[in-house]
Formats: C-alpha cells, structure tokens, sequence
C-alpha cells in the first residue's frame, strides 16, 4: 500500500472527482480484494477513478478492471455541461481516445477492459461474478435505478459496492440517484454500509 501515492497522483493529472480520502479508501478497497478479483466501474470518464482501480490491481498483481462509459459525453442533466467544458479541451480527439490516452500514460493497459455502451445495457449480458462495483456515472435517479438493477445480480456475495457523491447532504435536483440508492440500501437487510470517505459511501453484499 505504500505505493498508493503513484497512482493517487496520476489519477489527480486527470479531470475527475474521486480525490483525496475517498481516493486512497477506494484504492485500498479494490486493492484488497482477492486474487483475480473482477472489479466493474461504471462511469469512467477519462479515466481518473480507473487508474486508482486498475493500479490498486496492478500492485496486487492480479485482477481486471472493466471500465463501463458510453463515452459520449452524456449523464445526467446537472453533469452534462461540465463534461463538455472538460472535453472542450480535448477538441482534437474523441473522450474514448482521451481515456485511452490516460490509461496509457499511467502505465495500465494491461488491467483495463473498455466496455462502450450504456451500464444497463451492458449489465444486462454481463456474465463475470463481480468483486467490487464502483457507481460513478449517470447520477439521475431513473439512471441509478437502472443501471443498479442490470449490474446487482452479478455481484457475489461479500462483494463491496462503491457509490460516488452518495452520502447526505442537498444534492441537485436529478443529481441525487446515488444518495437515494444508498438510503434504500440501508433501510434494507442485503447490504450493510461498511465505510463511507468523504462522498463516498462502500457496502457489503450480504446476501447471492
């Protein structure tokens, strides 16, 4: 764990909002999940929460990240016009070949699977037991729901489920999917809340 700052500090070069405590705790997460441990990421952007994933599995020696993003821009309504402020940055290339870029950079290729398409669509024929789930993408209530219904099957049982911009404060009007999952999820007997960094909240699957 002692080389978690390398890769804190190249996911910190990339636009994103996985930072500082919540950063090291998802790290810390995946990296201690076992051998061979399949860890899902939906919502990658260009790729900041992927390098904390794929390094933690590239200091384990084990272990595949798929990274799960349309990678068209889109989101929810509240997102929407800062992800095109971000990639007017990168007018001369696409997001897919800026997060390709990024993984690259970060020496990580061989622990990234890009998967292109909406999550619950993906979900839906996905067939890998999942370790770990990280929830980053479209935060909408309809898309949380959505995208939570395809991927939870999938999950084995004691495996963490992550939700970004999950814990209690006033959210956004349709920025507030994440929050709402993880309210029902702790009203419920499946999952239990196990930590929660900073917007981050991590559950344990209990049940599968």
């Amino acid at each position: 764990m002692e080389r978690f700052p390398i890769y804190l500090r190249l996911s910190e070069r990339v636009a994103g909002w996985t930072r500082g405590p919540e950063a090291a705790e998802l790290m810390r997460a995946t990296y201690n999940l076992p051998s061979d441990a399949v860890v899902v990421e939906i919502g990658s952007f260009l790729g900041s929460g992927s390098i904390l994933l794929a390094g933690a599995r590239k200091l384990r020696r084990s272990g595949q990240v798929y990274c799960v993003d349309p990678f068209d821009g889109s989101g929810d309504a509240p997102s929407v016009p800062e992800y095109a402020r971000i990639l007017s940055s990168h007018a001369k290339t696409s997001q897919l070949e800026a997060f390709r870029e990024n993984i690259r950079n970060a020496g990580l290729v061989r622990w990234v699977t890009i998967h292109q398409g909406p999550a619950e669509e993906i979900g839906q024929n996905w067939s890998l037991p999942v370790d770990l789930l990280f929830m980053d993408g479209d935060q909408s209530p309809n898309g949380v729901n959505a995208a939570f219904a395809s991927w939870e099957r999938s999950l084995k049982r004691n495996a963490t489920l992550a939700l970004h911009n999950s814990t209690p404060r006033e959210y956004a009007a349709e920025h507030d999917g994440h929050f709402r999952l993880r309210e029902r999820l702790m009203a419920g007997s499946d999952y239990v809340l196990t930590q929660e960094a900073q917007s981050t909240s991590f559950f344990q699957k209990q049940c599968g």
